[in-house]
């Protein structure tokens, strides 16, 4: 049993700020939900990746995007694990340049981004098991039902200084509708442009059968 918390959210400068990465929408969305498992656990599962899994097994939607950013250490074992898995990905090299630091000498790297086209149940359960943890370390973590995502390198400035970060832009066109996820993994916030999340009640209707709303934006339920 899952119990949710579900939030309509307001596209502001406040907004952005909390959904991190510097994340921009190319064009216009219609609704935008902040959406949570509250349950704490006393084992080891990772409540908020099984409530998005099965969120999304219950949409019975594919193709699936699965976007994430990792440096070359980490690609090295992705590639490893998705061959063996049988996954299909791609990734490309961003423009955007990291370093991390050995005994011996300062290492620059661009890091990777890999998209996985997620077509059935199966896969997209193996692609949350192996990757999820990314969300849980706060690197950028999305996944959409089209191809509307690019990068775009700027300049912003953080702790004082200016530095170029890859900038994820999401094309929001008809029917749009994706996901990005909070910090620490901590739920996810689902956009959308289709009739079908429109509205709190009609996103509520989509949630798998065994769980329970327990609170719709600052009102806790009676339940």
């Amino acid at each position: 049993m899952s119990e949710v918390w579900i939030q309509e959210e307001q596209l502001n400068a406040e907004f952005y700020e909390m959904v991190g990465h510097y994340v921009q929408l190319e064009g216009t969305i219609d609704s935008v939900y902040f959406i949570s498992e509250t349950m704490e656990s006393d084992d080891d599962r990772d409540e908020q990746r099984d409530f998005l899994l099965a969120f999304l097994i219950k949409q019975d939607r594919y193709p699936l995007y699965l976007t994430f950013l990792c440096d070359d250490m980490m690609a090295e074992e992705f590639e490893k694990e998705f061959n063996e898995l049988g996954i299909e990905y791609r990734y490309e090299l961003l423009e955007e340049k990291q370093a991390y630091y050995t005994f011996f000498k300062r290492v620059t790297y661009h890091p990777r981004c890999f998209t996985l086209p997620i077509k059935d149940a199966r896969t997209l359960s193996l692609a949350l098991e192996h990757t999820f943890y990314l969300a849980n370390m706060n690197e950028f973590y999305s996944l959409s039902y089209s191809k509307n995502l690019n990068f775009k390198l700027k300049k912003v400035k953080e702790w004082g200084r200016w530095k170029n970060v890859s900038i994820p832009i999401f094309k929001t066109e008809e029917d749009t509708t994706f996901i990005t996820i909070f910090h620490d993994g901590a739920g996810f916030f689902l956009y959308s442009n289709e009739d079908k999340y429109s509205s709190i009640q009609k996103v509520c209707s989509t949630f798998p059968e065994d769980s329970k709303v327990v609170q719709i934006n600052d009102r806790l339920l009676d339940i």
